[in-house]
């Protein structure tokens, strides 16, 4: 690596100038990729909304990711992780990957917007040096606030409006702004924007499509496994609010208190209403009327950004949540039959339970589908009816926990060692490096051009075409077409006001 200098309107950045993927535009050859780590996309304090971040004077160092949001997720709290080196508060910064060379221009650009269960997770495990090589693109990798930081709704449960709603969505438009003021700076194209997200960052591109705050800040969405259905509606998001306030002793005069208190203390109360919740998270974003619809139903009702979307999810998503310790989601058949019951009423919940075998395989089935597949396909639908849309499943299989939740990611980016290569089902060759390229190459591929490329034929309610990916692709018609047809596009919400 070497250091490149560029001016910014924010001021000077000094970062790193390497070798970048493997394959290049439409995988013809590689490109050299620039890196600028640890770039202040806005500021905050705590509970507060996030407001532009201040330009600095002199050469800024730009070589290191910075650090991250302070998280718990499980039921241990390590310190180190919620104020160090790695970890604080001040957290909101964002990473970009510059291809070198490649098509002359500006170049389309990506924002990727990380998962975790909107808990956890940072934008500093994806090394988006490959993709941007690979696909002539600019990736920008963000960070924002996750867990009791940035998805308590506080606000509500104690009657403080000064302390404003879904600070982590705000946070990933205040990012969209900066590309919006700044990409150009770095070679990117501020008219040729796409958002990309998996599992929560999946559901914040489905919730940044709805987002009146949004619309304009991006030109295209990919979607890899979620979609709103899987936050919670305001009533819960008050109630949860509310049990953070007997843990923490808090009322409407707490308003100072809540900002100065031990960051500690706010991890500690996340950890004991996380021990009350069952099938449930005890932080995630909430429909505010304000930012977001009112509503789930609402939700249904409002027009998506009028972008082209790449949407998809893998077949066996649940088994990831058997797995893992703690009880996020349901998939045991009492669980899911109850929900369906509960939400779509007893017809059309005989009618869904019938097309899934009462074995193993069906409660997978029908525990993927319920929590991930057909909100995500739903969503995608009711898309289609008015913008280009693309639809894949992900079929590639580890021995032992099938095409999981997550298994996709492993594949897309470029993770090392060990550990990984048993997440993973094997080493990063062969065929399984292969689909990975084919999955950033149509990614890429829509970023650049509004579609995915290699004759991709778009989802249509006639058709209904879905891509297939596996160690050799293919193309299959309205696939489980009993399944989705008994669902009839409906979706149930596990988050609704427990």
């Amino acid at each position: 690596m070497s250091v490149i200098e560029i001016e910014t309107r924010m001021g000077r950045l000094a970062g790193q100038s390497g070798q970048g993927g493997q394959g290049g535009q439409d995988g013809q050859g590689g490109l050299g990729v620039s890196r600028f780590l640890g770039i202040p996309y806005a500021r905050a304090g705590r509970f507060a909304a996030p407001a532009p971040a201040e330009p600095w004077q002199g050469l800024r160092a730009a070589d290191r990711f910075a650090r991250r949001c302070p998280q718990q997720y499980g039921a241990r709290i390590r310190p180190e992780m919620l104020e160090g080196e790695d970890y604080g508060e001040d957290c909101l910064h964002l990473n970009v990957y510059c291809p070198q060379g490649g098509t002359p221009g500006p170049k389309p650009v990506m924002v990727w917007i990380h998962g975790g269960a909107f808990m956890a997770g940072s934008a500093n495990s994806y090394d988006a040096s490959r993709l941007a090589g690979e696909g002539d693109i600019v990736v920008v990798t963000i960070n924002y606030r996750v867990g009791v930081l940035g998805f308590v709704n506080f606000g509500d449960a104690l009657g403080i409006p000064g302390i404003p709603s879904n600070l982590g969505l705000r946070d990933q438009i205040a990012a969209l702004e900066w590309v919006r003021d700044t990409i150009a700076d770095f070679g990117g194209d501020p008219q040729r924007v796409t958002i990309c997200g998996q599992s929560a960052g999946s559901m914040s591109v489905s919730l940044l499509m709805l987002s009146p705050r949004a619309q304009g800040l991006f030109h295209g969405a990919v979607m890899m496994s979620g979609a709103v259905s899987l936050i919670h509606d305001r009533e819960r998001a008050i109630r949860d609010g509310q049990r953070y306030a007997e843990v923490l002793g808090l009322d409407q005069a707490s308003a100072e208190r809540l900002r100065t208190m031990p960051l500690g203390d706010l991890i500690k109360a996340q950890a004991e209403v996380g021990k009350k919740l069952t099938h449930a998270i005890p932080a995630a974003p909430w429909y505010d009327g304000d930012i977001l619809p009112a509503s789930f139903a609402q939700a249904l009702q409002t027009p998506t950004a009028p972008v082209p979307l790449l949407a998809g999810a893998t077949r066996d998503e649940i088994r990831l949540f058997d797995l893992m310790p703690g009880d996020i989601l349901p998939s045991k058949w009492a669980d899911l039959e109850a929900l369906l019951r509960a939400q779509l009423g007893e017809v059309q919940a005989a009618r869904i339970l019938a097309c899934y075998p009462r074995d193993r395989k069906g409660r997978i089935a029908l525990g993927s589908d319920l929590t991930f597949v057909m909100p995500t396909l739903h969503f995608a639908e009711r898309h289609a009816r008015t913008q280009p849309t693309w639809f894949y499943r992900f079929d590639y299989a580890h021995p032992l926990a099938g095409a999981t939740h997550g298994l996709d990611l492993t594949l897309f980016w470029p993770f090392t060692g060990l550990k990984m290569a048993l997440v993973r089902g094997g080493p990063d060759t062969g065929r399984r490096a292969e689909l990975g390229r084919r999955m950033r190459a149509h990614v890429a591929h829509f970023v650049r051009h509004g579609d995915p490329g290699d004759i991709w034929p778009r989802y249509e309610e006639g058709s209904r075409k879905v891509r297939v990916y596996d160690l050799a692709d293919r193309f299959e018609a309205n696939p489980e077409a009993e399944r989705y047809a008994a669902w009839a596009g409906r979706d149930v919400e596990p988050g609704r006001g427990k």
